[in-house]
């Protein structure tokens, strides 16, 4: 059987949610292999399992983590891993992520590092540019990572995105002061993500039917 890469464009984040765990039971049933969606959301405040405020306006998930946003301007990746497979914990995985990233990171002169518990994420002097938030039903993952390419950072100022000070967001626009092109970046991290997990055999595909 072959992976599955998900490059799709904009996308409602709920229909992309199911499309996650319908995904989530093939693979748990062997019917898939580990499979990747890289999709881009409409304005979206979305809350992991952590996140314990007001949740008017905002779309209550099974991941990791607190409240965050999803726009414009995002490269979003989405992880269908069977963990037991690949005998891998999700800290295996959240580190398989990270390194993703900055990598990517790296090849637009962007230096960047991990952090954990409740920092989970990338960051780049003091200002998280990445986060991170998985779910795990029985064998097999779902939800992702989020890295700010162009986001309108503003729009994390009416919350506390994962727990922290609105200020605390920073994008690779921020940093640099250049324009990018999600395209191409979103190119180059599928490049990086079917290297880091030795994906060889699959098929890309440009929508969910």
């Amino acid at each position: 059987m072959k992976s599955f890469i998900y490059n799709l464009s904009k996308i409602d984040y709920n229909t992309c949610t199911e499309f996650q765990k319908k995904l989530n039971d093939l693979r748990n049933n062997n019917k898939i292999e580990d499979s990747f969606i890289f999709p881009e959301h409409d304005d979206v405040y979305t809350a992991g399992i952590h996140y314990k405020g007001d949740l008017n306006n905002i779309i209550k998930t099974d991941r990791g983590g607190y409240v965050t946003y999803h726009g414009k301007g995002q490269l979003i990746a989405y992880y269908i891993i069977n963990l037991k497979d690949r005998k891998m914990n999700a800290l295996d995985l959240i580190k398989i992520i990270q390194e993703s990233v900055i990598e990517l990171l790296k090849d637009y002169n962007i230096d960047s590092y991990p952090l954990y518990n409740e920092k989970t994420g990338i960051w780049h002097e003091n200002k998280k540019i990445a986060s991170i938030g998985i779910a795990i039903n029985k064998f097999s993952t779902y939800h992702g990572m989020a890295l700010n390419v162009s986001t309108d950072l503003k729009k994390f100022s009416i919350i506390n995105p994962c727990n922290f000070n609105p200020d605390i967001m920073t994008s690779m626009e921020k940093i640099t002061g250049k324009k990018y092109d999600l395209n191409a970046i979103k190119e180059k991290f599928i490049e990086i993500t079917l290297k880091k997990f030795n994906i060889i055999d699959y098929t890309i595909k440009n929508s969910i039917t």
